[in-house]
């Protein structure tokens, strides 16, 4: 436990100073997302050791932390009084931080019905491009003045100023989990999800994957057994997996461990889609995962990019090049002129000189 709030000013100051870029990093997981800015002359400044639980209070249900703090530091701790990260980021073998997950707004299967990672941050400080060290938002529930400022990091990959701290709200920790496994084209995935999801029980994860549906249930006991007894009615083959093969599964998924990540060449491209959950199939086959019933969407393969947009675009989100293919080029589709100019206005208002993580959200960012 350490805080290097000073050290970390003084670091941005200096570089300020030498009108020199910065490249923030935490635990080193997410360098493969983002565009690829390397520049011999940049300096790396580090939240590794700024790290330590600052506050707790679990009926009030907030936690406050230092930047670098393990996601695994934090998950013992709220084990303790039986709570969770209900936006259930990927942990990356233990390394991944707070404060990067944050950056890359990164939430596990959960995230249509627990919210996402932005959903839960009550209060970030900031160093700015100015130098200046920032509080926006509170430390509680009920505070919530700046809190749309604290959310504005959430997917900014670190261009709008380096976080020192964070609040941030946790849950309950749920009291039964099963999983449900059951066969489906990607076709009837996509009308299963959407059909389930509507329905008032405790859904808590549906994927597809390798022509099966995956569905997570957890909450009270009664609730979940008797949602299990209704559904498996429904569906083509179903199976309850044991606790492990549903722990692994989950795991696997939110952890990008499993073989249609893992398997993947570092170079091929995989495409990430946030959009409508009733989105139909499109390019269907197995170079498809389908997460957060059907509302993230994964594509393996080379495919160009304006046509993955374009459709995309017709149902309601985006795509982005979430790893592999040119990272030199753009990534994200480019927003329209007012997005655009009011990205650049808030990134102007943060970070004038332009010093921090320049480039890795877009080239003229």
């Amino acid at each position: 436990m350490s805080d290097l709030s000073s050290e970390l000013v003084d670091q941005v100051k200096t570089c300020i100073d030498r009108e020199q870029k910065i490249i923030v990093e935490g635990g080193g997981t997410k360098k493969a997302l983002g565009r690829n800015t390397y520049d011999n002359n940049a300096q790396v400044i580090t939240t590794k050791e700024h790290t330590g639980i600052i506050n707790y209070e679990p009926v009030e249900l907030v936690m406050t932390v230092r930047a670098g703090t393990t996601l695994k530091e934090i998950d013992e701790a709220l084990a303790e009084n039986d709570q969770v990260l209900a936006c259930d980021p990927p942990r990356f073998g233990g390394n991944a931080t707070f404060g990067g997950s944050l950056a890359a707004n990164l939430s596990g299967p959960s995230r249509p019905w627990l919210g996402s990672i932005r959903d839960h941050v009550l209060g970030v400080n900031l160093i700015n491009g100015k130098g200046e060290h920032l509080r926006f938002g509170g430390k509680v529930m009920k505070n919530v003045a700046g809190y749309d400022v604290s959310r504005l990091q959430a997917g900014a990959m670190g261009t709008l100023g380096l976080m020192t701290e964070m609040s941030f709200k946790v849950l309950p920790k749920l009291a039964v989990t099963s999983t449900l496994r059951a066969e489906a084209t990607q076709v009837e995935a996509i009308r299963i999800m959407n059909e389930l999801s509507g329905q008032s029980k405790p859904l808590m994860g549906a994927c597809w994957l390798n022509n099966h549906l995956y569905l997570r249930l957890s909450g009270a006991k009664s609730a979940v057994e008797g949602t299990l007894k209704q559904w498996q009615r429904k569906l083509t083959n179903p199976k309850e997996l044991s606790a492990d093969d549903a722990l692994t599964f989950w795991s696997n998924l939110r952890e990008q461990s499993d073989s249609f990540f893992s398997g993947r060449d570092a170079s091929e491209s995989l495409w990430r889609f946030s959009l409508s959950s009733a989105a139909p199939a499109y390019l269907e086959g197995e170079h498809w995962l389908l997460d957060w019933a059907g509302s993230q969407r994964f594509l393996k393969g080379d495919f160009l990019q304006a046509e993955l947009s374009a459709w995309a675009r017709e149902h309601g989100g985006e795509v982005v090049l979430y790893q592999g293919g040119d990272r030199t080029q753009e990534i994200i589709t480019e927003p329209n002129s007012v997005v655009k100019t009011l990205q650049k206005n808030i990134k102007h208002s943060f970070d004038p000189q332009n010093i921090f993580n320049a480039g890795r959200l877009y080239g003229w960012m």
